[in-house]
């Protein structure tokens, strides 16, 4: 009995100990701010709505806007968005400071924290004013019904209390403190892509608890089976960007260095090209920091003749099966195909993306409202249809003809551990 008592004590010290540093450090209490209802509050908080993507991620295919029930892939299981309208089944009855606690730690109860697919790691930074704002407009809008399924994770990450201690190892606290060796425009930049943007969830780079890697902010990140690209000024730089030229895709989603597709052309569609013009240079001059970067180039030079005849054993599995739409000169159809020319997918260094583009294809992309650029088409998937020595051919044959000479060649095992998902 003695036994049991001390164990029972040990227990109760430890519950006492968890719910004093999950409350004060976890979920610490914030002043409530009356829900703001005023049209320039509520025009506001639509805005942040959209700089924060919020659509994108709380928007199941087919359902309405908000309602949530998509579900994000984690290496745990799939974690589900939670609907995000004023209804019973959403955020009904969500004070401003609870909004706020979520947004800056993940969390408004000690037993029941958000999973950190939930970017609060990048929300914290965002200021209380802005909070409360996008707050007074989600509280705005009509209540969608829309009782979403829980999340279930594999033991032990189906725990929830367990999260507080990934944030101690890994979410940082505090608001976005403006840089006053940097202009105006660079600061805004950093607060939108650091903070609301949430780049850094798909663009940095993680270790094995999926806490993104120190030090190497924005320098790529896998998703999936591919990369979302190094977006750090060094990076943008080698792979042919210029601010011009970046300021152009988040407002289109196309141009001669990229095309978006997947995720990143949910975040154009649904984010940056609703963002104002002088959002979109402000998050390039963050990007960029002040280096600069070669003048913008033509996609290609290169004649018919110097296109095909340039050695390679992937030249006829290229002019066979590619050429027809992305042309021999690798110019591609404007508005239809993406060039290859100088696109920064052929210069990516390990080749992953173009090899997972060419085995399993894209769907069509669809246009950005307003832009006036037309839908990219579709890409056939080639893994059926190419042998692994052909699939490291022609990737050889693009990588060689129209990138810039710096790309390595692939060898078979590396195109194989690729296309095995490794």
């Amino acid at each position: 009995m003695r036994v049991l008592g001390k164990l029972l004590a040990v227990v109760i010290l430890l519950g006492a100990a968890y719910a004093v540093f999950a409350w004060t450090w976890g979920v610490p209490r914030v002043a409530e701010h009356p829900t703001l209802t005023d049209e320039e509050s509520i025009a506001r908080g639509r805005y942040l709505l959209v700089a924060g993507d919020c659509i994108s991620c709380h928007t199941a295919p087919g359902a309405a806007t908000l309602s949530g029930g998509f579900e994000v892939a984690s290496p745990f299981g799939n974690i589900v968005a939670p609907n995000i309208t004023p209804a019973k089944s959403g955020i009904a009855g969500m004070t401003s400071a609870q909004f706020y606690q979520i947004m800056a730690y993940g969390a408004n109860s000690i037993w029941h924290p958000l999973y950190p697919a939930m970017p609060y790691t990048s929300f914290r930074l965002v200021t209380r004013e802005d909070s409360d704002a996008l707050h007074g407009y989600l509280m705005s809008l009509p209540p969608v019904e829309n009782d979403v399924p829980p999340t279930s994770l594999m033991f032990p990450f189906n725990i929830r209390p367990g999260v507080f201690a990934w944030n101690l190892l890994f979410a940082d606290r505090g608001t976005f403190v403006p840089d006053p060796a940097k202009d105006e425009a660079w600061n805004r930049g950093a607060y939108l892509v650091n903070g609301l943007g949430h780049c850094d969830a798909c663009h940095t780079p993680r270790n094995m608890l999926m806490g993104e890697k120190s030090g190497e902010a924005l320098k790529g990140g896998r998703q999936g089976a591919m990369i979302a690209p190094d977006i750090t000024a060094d990076g943008l730089i080698a792979r042919g960007w210029t601010f011009d030229l970046l300021v152009s895709y988040f407002t289109t989603g196309n141009g001669p260095r990229a095309s978006s597709f997947g995720e990143m052309a949910q975040v154009i569609r649904n984010t940056t090209s609703q963002l104002t013009p002088e959002d979109r240079a402000a998050m390039a001059s963050y990007l960029f920091d002040g280096k600069s970067a070669p003048a913008a180039e033509p996609a290609t030079d290169m004649t018919l003749d110097a296109a095909v005849g340039a050695g390679s054993d992937g030249k006829s599995l290229y002019l066979g099966n590619c050429a027809l739409c992305h042309k021999a000169t690798g110019e591609g159809i404007a508005n239809t195909t993406p060039p290859l020319a100088g696109n920064s997918t052929v210069l990516q260094a390990d080749g992953r993306n173009l090899v997972v583009v060419t085995a399993d294809g894209l769907a069509a992309s669809q246009m950005v409202p307003g832009t006036g650029v037309a839908a990219l088409g579709p890409m056939p998937a080639f893994r059926s249809r190419l042998t692994l020595a052909e699939m490291t051919a022609v990737a050889n044959y693009v990588r060689t003809t129209f990138g810039d000479g710096t790309v390595p060649e692939l060898s078979e095992e590396e195109v194989k551990a690729i296309l095995d998902g490794k």
